[in-house]
């Protein structure tokens, strides 16, 4: 029973710090758009209507350092889970090498097809992210090979479609 109880306090020391700073996070980016957007309608109407359309202009920009907020902080919460999970992997092979707490030989185990996961998820969506990205900027031939297989399918269509004459 000792022995759950110490996996439960080291995954609690790996866990609870970067959800609480991330709570943190949250809610400081709340607080300080609020402010700015309360300080917009303070202004006037007027200003209100230009801070809508800068802001629809710069979707996901940062409100003071220009960059997307959003991709920053799915990058970083990428790392942070692949940390935790390494850190937690190398917490439960330090503490299977102890004689009493060989079960923690299989929650390492866990914790490294859940890494490898991970990371293959992470590999997948980078490169649908990239192909996306190639074929929004290069439609060319992808799309020009879609356009003639419509055509030749809707001309073979129209093909088996029997004649009949209405007289």
């Amino acid at each position: 029973m000792s022995v759950f109880i110490v996996l439960g306090l080291i995954w609690a020391a790996v866990l609870v710090p970067p959800v609480l700073r991330a709570r943190a996070e949250r809610r400081a980016e709340f607080i300080a758009s609020f402010s700015e957007q309360m300080g917009v309608l303070g202004k006037g109407p007027q200003a209100a209507a230009q801070a809508g359309q800068a802001g629809a202009g710069q979707a996901g920009a940062g409100s003071k350092t220009g960059r997307p907020r959003r991709r920053v902080s799915a990058a970083k919460r990428r790392r942070d889970v692949l940390g935790g999970l390494v850190g937690a992997l190398a917490g439960s092979l330090v503490l299977g090498v102890v004689p009493a707490l060989r079960v923690a030989w299989v929650v390492a185990l866990f914790l490294l097809n859940a890494s490898i996961g991970y990371v293959a998820v992470l590999v997948h969506q980078r490169d649908v992210a990239r192909r996306r990205a190639e074929q929004a900027a290069n439609p060319g031939p992808a799309a020009a090979g879609r356009l003639v297989s419509f055509a030749i399918g809707a001309s073979r269509r129209a093909a088996d479609l029997p004649l009949t004459s209405t007289s």
